[in-house]
């Protein structure tokens, strides 16, 4: 498996080689390599858009041409993939050439088979140039580690799978396959077990390759998946680029690129102090452009439950980025980094842990409404609360005592009390509440409902408690995505 620390050898080669760049009216080009592990020297092209740098990162692509073709197959006229990609979606792109194609065939590079078709032991291999290449884009300033798409064309389809089953390490966010020859019933097995989206297309005349494709299409987990069977014969590249019969489907590709790789937006560590002097911790997923251009965006603050974390919620958290949010998620006192002083062990936390009906953790989401309000970029008046569990409470008290909050989504709102019952009563806003028809918490769900003026309820079948419903329900993310986004952005252009 490809390791960290390989890392090293990637930053010697950047200061050792004479890369060209090419400063473009759009984007910054530069010829670059990374070496494998195995001891290759990979050419590429990495196009970035303007503005990178180690404080201002980017979301990126990786793209991998066919066996038949180079780098420039997958985007060399301004028109194309790796060209637009910077410049209307804001994504950095690394072009390579596979070990024995162009320049990643020179002198001394160990060529030990013929390669006009890739012998069975190189393809074996090859795999070392996706984990390589993504090691690269993770490490090189300018681009963001967690927000690496890969898109392959037809024969690289396998080695692209087997590489990012190869570097778990570096969160590959979505997947292009433009046909999958060759592709193997492992690597099928694994985006079926992935909630990676997909995004796959094959000519429905070439049905080797289109029966492959609708399968992964057909078993893949995330919603956001898609596919599609143009009429045309073209392969591989051919299905999306400029002058073919389904031209429209490059548009599609890059929007689709924008929001599944793009809007997953930049994360940091942040924390702030409640009125009581507690410091909460929170991790806030955030867009490239927050604060810049004049633009504020519509902000979410997820409140987990009073046993779990920040990123118990991650899922919500990305699907609501995708659509436009920033996002913050918090840690209630007494969890995860949340504390008072400098001990995890101190008096006041364990009265935190042992007392959850009476501890204020309303006073966390205030404070997380006023720091929320207080960045630039951000739509004061536009703040939703999604709470789950023990947060439930904390998002209602917090909101019945701060108008900037406009919307609402409650997941298993159990032990609801008469302090619960007043806030509800008191709230005008649009509220959406989930939970399951077995889970002992409905009760409390039921309740907050029958209580809230403008409610809406969801009750899934079977099981599942608090954040833990969508793995039952996973329809449930999207529909939650729906809410915010229809009482949030509704009427934005």
């Amino acid at each position: 498996m490809f390791v960290r620390s390989f890392s090293l050898s990637i930053l010697i080669v950047l200061l050792g080689m004479a890369a060209a760049a090419r400063a473009d009216e759009h984007f910054i080009s530069k010829e670059v390599e990374y070496k494998t592990e195995d001891g290759w020297t990979i050419s590429a092209t990495l196009r970035l858009p303007p503005g990178a740098s180690r404080n201002n990162e980017f979301a990126g692509m990786l793209l991998l041409h066919e066996k038949e073709h180079e780098r420039l197959d997958v985007g060399d006229n301004d028109s194309e993939l790796a060209h637009r990609l910077p410049i209307e979606a804001g994504i950095a792109t690394l072009a390579i050439d596979w070990r024995g194609r162009e320049k990643s065939m020179g002198e001394g590079q160990p060529i030990p088979d013929e390669l006009h078709d890739f012998s069975t032991k190189m393809r074996e291999q090859m795999y070392r140039d996706v984990t390589g290449a993504l090691q690269f884009m993770a490490d090189y300033p300018g681009v963001d580690r967690l927000r690496i798409g890969v898109l392959a064309s037809q024969f690289s389809a396998e080695p692209a799978v087997r590489g990012i089953r190869e570097t778990a390490s570096i969160p590959t966010r979505a997947l292009v396959l433009l046909g999958g020859e060759g592709l193997s019933d492992d690597s099928k097995g694994y985006l079926a077990s992935v909630n990676m989206p997909l995004y796959v297309g094959a000519s429905i005349l070439d049905k080797p390759v289109f029966l492959d494709m609708a399968e992964v299409y057909a078993n893949a987990r995330n919603p956001d998946s898609h596919m599609f069977a143009p009429q045309s014969a073209g392969r591989g590249f051919n299905l999306v680029r400029r002058g073919t019969q389904p031209e429209v489907e490059l548009d599609n590709l890059i929007g689709w690129l924008g929001i599944q790789v793009r809007n997953l937006g930049r994360v940091r560590a942040v924390s702030f102090t409640t009125k009581d002097d507690w410091q909460i911790h929170g991790n806030l997923r955030y867009p490239d452009d927050l604060g810049k251009n004049n633009t504020a965006v519509p902000a979410v603050i997820q409140v987990s439950g009073a046993r779990s974390n920040r990123y118990s919620m991650y899922r919500f958290e990305e699907e609501f980025s995708r659509r436009g949010f920033a996002v913050l998620s918090i840690e209630l006192r007494g969890r995860g980094q949340s504390m008072q002083g400098e001990s995890f062990d101190s008096e006041e936390v364990f009265e935190v842990r042992e007392n959850l009906l009476g501890s204020p953790f309303e006073l966390d989401t205030e404070g997380a409404i006023d720091f929320l309000a207080s960045l630039d970029g951000i739509d004061a008046d536009r703040i939703a609360i999604v709470g789950e569990a023990r947060g439930t409470r904390s998002a209602l008290l917090a909101a019945e005592a701060d108008p900037r909050v406009k919307a609402m989504i409650l997941i298993s709102a159990y032990e609801a009390d008469e302090r619960m019952q007043r806030a509800a009563e008191s709230l005008a806003i649009p509220m959406l509440l989930i939970d399951t028809e077995t889970n002992w918490a409905k009760p409390g769900t039921l309740a907050v409902h029958g209580w809230a003026k403008n409610s809406q309820l969801m009750i899934y079948p079977r099981l599942g408690h608090s954040h833990h419903i969508r793995y039952f329900h996973p329809q449930m993310v999207g529909f939650m995505g729906d809410f915010l986004e229809r009482e949030l952005l509704a009427g934005e252009e």
